[in-house]
Protein backbone atom coordinates (compact mmCIF):
# COMPACT_ATOMS: atom_id res chain seq x y z
CA UNK A 1 0.00 0.00 0.00
CA UNK A 2 1.24 3.45 -0.70
CA UNK A 3 -0.72 6.82 0.56
CA UNK A 4 0.67 10.20 -0.04
CA UNK A 5 0.36 13.59 1.66
CA UNK A 6 -2.02 14.94 -0.60
CA UNK A 7 -4.32 12.43 -0.12
CA UNK A 8 -4.37 11.84 2.98
CA UNK A 9 -2.56 14.89 4.71
CA UNK A 10 -4.30 13.51 8.31
CA UNK A 11 -1.31 10.90 8.73
CA UNK A 12 1.49 11.41 10.79
CA UNK A 13 4.21 11.66 8.61
CA UNK A 14 7.13 12.56 10.13
CA UNK A 15 9.45 15.57 9.40
CA UNK A 16 10.40 16.11 5.76
CA UNK A 17 8.18 12.84 4.40
CA UNK A 18 5.54 12.74 2.27
CA UNK A 19 5.05 9.13 1.50
CA UNK A 20 3.75 6.23 3.56
CA UNK A 21 4.95 2.83 1.98
CA UNK A 22 3.48 -0.61 3.17
CA UNK A 23 5.26 -3.40 2.51
CA UNK A 24 4.81 -6.98 3.88
CA UNK A 25 6.05 -10.53 3.66
CA UNK A 26 3.58 -12.98 2.29
CA UNK A 27 4.24 -15.77 4.58
CA UNK A 28 2.88 -16.63 8.21
CA UNK A 29 5.23 -14.74 11.43
CA UNK A 30 5.22 -15.35 14.90
CA UNK A 31 3.73 -14.81 16.73
CA UNK A 32 0.67 -13.70 15.45
CA UNK A 33 0.70 -15.72 12.26
CA UNK A 34 0.57 -12.81 10.24
CA UNK A 35 2.81 -11.61 7.41
CA UNK A 36 5.46 -9.39 8.79
CA UNK A 37 4.83 -5.54 7.85
CA UNK A 38 7.49 -3.19 7.03
CA UNK A 39 6.70 0.53 6.88
CA UNK A 40 8.73 3.57 5.07
CA UNK A 41 8.47 6.96 5.92
CA UNK A 42 9.50 8.58 2.43
CA UNK A 43 10.09 11.65 0.46
CA UNK A 44 7.88 10.83 -2.89
CA UNK A 45 10.63 12.33 -5.52
CA UNK A 46 12.98 9.47 -3.01
CA UNK A 47 11.30 6.56 -4.50
CA UNK A 48 12.54 6.43 -7.88
CA UNK A 49 10.54 5.32 -11.24
CA UNK A 50 7.52 3.66 -10.84
CA UNK A 51 6.36 -0.40 -11.43
CA UNK A 52 4.54 -0.93 -14.52
CA UNK A 53 3.97 -4.72 -13.27
CA UNK A 54 4.51 -6.28 -9.79
CA UNK A 55 7.38 -8.61 -9.17
CA UNK A 56 6.91 -11.98 -9.22
CA UNK A 57 6.20 -13.31 -5.82
CA UNK A 58 8.42 -16.18 -4.03
CA UNK A 59 6.54 -19.44 -4.99
CA UNK A 60 6.45 -19.90 -1.40
CA UNK A 61 4.36 -17.42 -0.95
CA UNK A 62 1.11 -17.65 0.86
CA UNK A 63 -1.45 -16.49 -2.29
CA UNK A 64 -3.87 -15.43 0.38
CA UNK A 65 -1.19 -12.95 1.22
CA UNK A 66 -1.25 -11.92 -2.66
CA UNK A 67 -3.25 -8.98 -2.92
CA UNK A 68 -5.03 -8.14 -6.43
CA UNK A 69 -3.35 -4.85 -7.66
CA UNK A 70 -6.22 -1.86 -7.46
CA UNK A 71 -5.97 1.91 -7.48
CA UNK A 72 -7.42 3.06 -3.75
CA UNK A 73 -9.78 6.18 -3.93
CA UNK A 74 -9.66 6.91 -0.15
CA UNK A 75 -13.28 8.64 1.42
CA UNK A 76 -13.88 10.46 4.30
CA UNK A 77 -16.17 8.85 6.85
CA UNK A 78 -17.46 10.24 10.46
CA UNK A 79 -17.17 6.98 12.69
CA UNK A 80 -17.10 6.17 16.81
CA UNK A 81 -15.29 3.99 18.88
CA UNK A 82 -15.98 -0.22 18.82
CA UNK A 83 -18.47 -1.12 21.51
CA UNK A 84 -15.22 -2.86 22.78
CA UNK A 85 -13.19 0.73 23.84
CA UNK A 86 -16.37 2.20 25.62
CA UNK A 87 -16.97 2.34 29.13
CA UNK A 88 -19.14 -0.13 30.77
CA UNK A 89 -21.86 2.64 31.63
CA UNK A 90 -22.06 4.13 27.83
CA UNK A 91 -22.51 0.87 26.14
CA UNK A 92 -25.35 -0.08 29.02
CA UNK A 93 -26.90 3.72 28.19
CA UNK A 94 -26.31 2.54 24.40
CA UNK A 95 -28.31 -0.71 24.34
CA UNK A 96 -31.03 1.03 26.21
CA UNK A 97 -31.35 3.29 23.43
CA UNK A 98 -31.39 0.55 20.81
CA UNK A 99 -34.11 -1.34 22.76
CA UNK A 100 -36.57 2.26 23.71
CA UNK A 101 -35.85 3.59 20.18
CA UNK A 102 -36.17 0.92 17.35
CA UNK A 103 -36.20 2.21 13.80
CA UNK A 104 -37.52 0.72 11.11
CA UNK A 105 -34.76 -0.47 9.38
CA UNK A 106 -33.02 -2.17 12.61
CA UNK A 107 -29.74 0.26 12.65
CA UNK A 108 -27.72 -0.87 15.27
CA UNK A 109 -24.61 1.04 17.22
CA UNK A 110 -22.26 -1.66 16.34
CA UNK A 111 -22.94 -2.45 12.73
CA UNK A 112 -23.97 0.98 11.37
CA UNK A 113 -23.05 4.10 14.14
CA UNK A 114 -19.17 2.85 15.26
CA UNK A 115 -16.47 1.75 13.36
CA UNK A 116 -16.02 1.70 9.90
CA UNK A 117 -15.83 -1.69 8.93
CA UNK A 118 -13.35 -2.93 6.04
CA UNK A 119 -9.63 -1.34 4.81
CA UNK A 120 -9.22 2.02 6.43
CA UNK A 121 -6.64 4.60 7.61
CA UNK A 122 -7.03 6.24 10.96
CA UNK A 123 -10.54 6.25 13.24
CA UNK A 124 -10.72 3.59 14.97
CA UNK A 125 -10.17 -0.47 14.72
CA UNK A 126 -12.88 -2.60 14.82
CA UNK A 127 -11.80 -5.31 16.85
CA UNK A 128 -12.88 -8.66 15.58
CA UNK A 129 -11.40 -10.21 19.56
CA UNK A 130 -10.71 -7.78 22.58
CA UNK A 131 -8.50 -4.43 22.11
CA UNK A 132 -4.99 -5.43 22.18
CA UNK A 133 -3.35 -1.65 23.94
CA UNK A 134 0.12 -1.18 22.44
CA UNK A 135 2.96 0.66 23.49
CA UNK A 136 6.22 1.64 21.70
CA UNK A 137 10.06 0.65 23.08
CA UNK A 138 9.56 3.48 24.41
CA UNK A 139 7.03 3.40 26.56
CA UNK A 140 4.63 5.51 24.05
CA UNK A 141 0.66 4.62 23.64
CA UNK A 142 0.30 4.00 20.13
CA UNK A 143 -2.45 4.93 17.91
CA UNK A 144 -4.30 2.99 15.11
CA UNK A 145 -2.71 3.73 11.82
CA UNK A 146 -4.15 1.60 9.65
CA UNK A 147 -6.58 -1.89 9.44
CA UNK A 148 -6.31 -4.37 5.70
CA UNK A 149 -9.29 -6.16 6.08
CA UNK A 150 -10.18 -9.29 4.28
CA UNK A 151 -13.60 -8.28 4.17
CA UNK A 152 -14.57 -4.61 3.34
CA UNK A 153 -18.54 -5.30 4.26
CA UNK A 154 -21.14 -7.64 4.63
CA UNK A 155 -24.70 -7.38 3.93
CA UNK A 156 -26.03 -5.72 7.53
CA UNK A 157 -22.96 -3.39 7.76
CA UNK A 158 -23.32 -1.77 3.76
CA UNK A 159 -26.56 -0.51 4.70
CA UNK A 160 -24.10 2.10 6.36
CA UNK A 161 -21.22 2.05 4.94
CA UNK A 162 -21.16 0.41 1.38
CA UNK A 163 -20.39 3.18 -1.24
CA UNK A 164 -22.90 5.19 -3.03
CA UNK A 165 -21.79 3.85 -6.33
CA UNK A 166 -21.74 0.34 -4.85
CA UNK A 167 -25.41 0.43 -3.47
CA UNK A 168 -26.87 -1.65 -6.29
CA UNK A 169 -24.14 -4.52 -5.63
CA UNK A 170 -25.52 -4.99 -2.34
CA UNK A 171 -27.23 -8.54 -2.87
CA UNK A 172 -26.65 -11.89 -1.73
CA UNK A 173 -25.12 -12.45 -5.91
CA UNK A 174 -23.12 -9.45 -5.76
CA UNK A 175 -21.99 -9.13 -2.70
CA UNK A 176 -18.59 -10.82 -3.22
CA UNK A 177 -17.62 -8.13 -5.91
CA UNK A 178 -17.47 -5.73 -3.28
CA UNK A 179 -16.99 -7.20 -0.35
CA UNK A 180 -12.96 -8.70 -1.22
CA UNK A 181 -11.88 -7.02 -3.93
CA UNK A 182 -8.41 -7.15 -3.41
CA UNK A 183 -8.66 -11.45 -2.42
CA UNK A 184 -6.66 -11.15 0.73
CA UNK A 185 -7.75 -13.49 3.12
CA UNK A 186 -5.94 -13.09 6.89
CA UNK A 187 -6.43 -15.62 9.10
CA UNK A 188 -10.08 -16.68 9.29
CA UNK A 189 -11.44 -13.69 7.59
CA UNK A 190 -9.95 -11.26 9.88
CA UNK A 191 -7.92 -8.17 9.95
CA UNK A 192 -4.64 -6.44 10.50
CA UNK A 193 -4.06 -3.57 12.38
CA UNK A 194 -0.86 -0.95 12.58
CA UNK A 195 -0.26 1.10 15.16
CA UNK A 196 1.87 4.45 15.02
CA UNK A 197 3.63 6.31 18.09
CA UNK A 198 2.55 9.59 17.46
CA UNK A 199 5.29 10.92 19.97
CA UNK A 200 8.36 9.03 18.16
CA UNK A 201 9.57 11.77 15.59
CA UNK A 202 10.60 8.58 13.57
CA UNK A 203 6.95 7.44 14.05
CA UNK A 204 7.76 3.68 14.98
CA UNK A 205 4.99 1.04 13.71
CA UNK A 206 3.91 -2.18 15.09
CA UNK A 207 0.88 -4.62 13.63
CA UNK A 208 -1.11 -7.34 15.17
CA UNK A 209 -3.73 -9.45 13.48
CA UNK A 210 -7.11 -11.11 14.56
CA UNK A 211 -9.42 -13.38 13.07
CA UNK A 212 -13.23 -14.73 13.65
Amino acid sequence: MQLITRDVPELPFPHDTDTLQVLWCPLDHEPYFQPHTIVHWRKAEAVGHHLIEAPTPDPDSDDSYLPTACVLAPERVQEYPDAYELSTELWDRIQAWEIDFPNPDGWAYGEHLSTAPGSKVGGWPQWIQDPVPFECSRGHEMAHLLTIASWELDIESGKRWAPMEERPLLTLNALPEIQNPTDLMIQDAGSLYLFVCLECPERPVDSISQGS
